[in-house]
Order: C-alpha cells, then sequence, then structure tokens
C-alpha cells in the first residue's frame, strides 16, 4: 500500500499540467561542440504547432552563453501565436571520458514562455557528445534533464518535469552546419536548422 501510494505521488509530482504554451527548453540544441553563432530552426515545440526558433552564442560550446527566441501556434483550439525565450549556461564535467573521444557536460539556465498562460522553465541536464570526421564532422549527442516548471494562469502550479535529448550537427567545409534535435518525455519537441556561417 505504500509503494503504491509514493508511486501515485511521484506520478502526480512528475506530470505536466495539460495547457497551451510552449516551453523555451526543448529540444535542448546543446552538446559539448554545440557551435557559436546564430542558428535559424523550423520546431515543432513543447505546447505548440510549427514555429521558428532562433539561438545565438557567443563561443563555440560548451562554455559562455548561449541565448534563444522561439515563437509558435499554441497547441489546442486557441491557435494563439506564443513566445518562448531565455538563456543557457554550461561546461566540462569530464573531457575525453574513459581515454575516448566523448564528451560529459552540464547545462542549466532559465527562461519564459508567454501565450495564454505564462510558463517559467528551470532546466538542470546532462549531455555526452562525441565529434569525428573528414569532409563532413559529425557531432552526436544525447542526455536529458529536469524542469523545475512556474505556471501562472488560469491552472498556476509548480511542477518537476523530465525530457530526454537526443541531436545531431553536420558541419561543412563551406561553413554550413546543419542542426537537428529531439526530445522525447514530457517536453516533446522537434528542430531542425541551420548554424549561418560566419
Amino acid at each position: 500500500m505504500r509503494r503504491t501510494l509514493i508511486v501515485a505521488a511521484l506520478s502526480a509530482i512528475l506530470s505536466v499540467p495539460a495547457s497551451a504554451q510552449i516551453a523555451w527548453d526543448s529540444p535542448a540544441l546543446i552538446s559539448p561542440s554545440v557551435p557559436a553563432g546564430v542558428s535559424v530552426f523550423l520546431m515543432d515545440p513543447a505546447g505548440g504547432d510549427l514555429g521558428g526558433l532562433v539561438t545565438y552564442r557567443h563561443a563555440a560550446g560548451p562554455v559562455g552563453l548561449g541565448y534563444r527566441l522561439g515563437i509558435a501556434e499554441e497547441a489546442g483550439p486557441s491557435g494563439d501565436l506564443a513566445v518562448a525565450g531565455g538563456f543557457d549556461v554550461s561546461g566540462f564535467l569530464s573531457r575525453a571520458v574513459e581515454g575516448s573521444e566523448v564528451d560529459l557536460m552540464w547545462w542549466s539556465g532559465g527562461g519564459l514562455g508567454i501565450g495564454s498562460e505564462t510558463l517559467v522553465t528551470i532546466p538542470l541536464g546532462l549531455i555526452v557528445g562525441w565529434t569525428g570526421g573528414t569532409d563532413v564532422t559529425l557531432s552526436p549527442y544525447g542526455g536529458g534533464h529536469l524542469n523545475l516548471d512556474i505556471w501562472s494562469g488560469p491552472g498556476d502550479s509548480l511542477d518537476l518535469s523530465g525530457a530526454v535529448d537526443l541531436g545531431i550537427d553536420l558541419g561543412f567545409q563551406s561553413g554550413w552546419l546543419v542542426r537537428f534535435g529531439v526530445s522525447i518525455g514530457d517536453r516533446e519537441a522537434l528542430a531542425i536548422g541551420l548554424r549561418l556561417p560566419a
């Protein structure tokens, strides 16, 4: 009986309220080799329908700050436009794990989604990534993050949610970089785009 109550309590804590608000943090699009500069994406965000996203980093990751701003239609019957933006901070936990070319990093940040409700999100995540190749540089990565979500609106609440983050960046000698990221779990989202040449 006690075990059933614990499982029920955890399920309630980890559930995300049904809401039509886009989240700024998914897909994460952060890796040990995340590129500097401006990237533009077509995205299907968590809590919304098709939209656009722009990211900017001062320096190649994971060091330094990253910024993002997205706009999309809210999911549900309203179809109103919502906007979400935030910043991320990150750093290495380990370089060349176990003598391999795999790196481990942490990331966090803060952001806001504004639509029919307001969503403030503080994520904390881990990402493992690798980079290699010659003519085309491949940078696959994977990990996950937890979110502290503060909802403001008709259903004010404080929630904990989580997502698994996967992605790959494909770099070409011309300077163009194709970027793809997906989040699954409480934050189902997808983005594909380009890092613009410096």
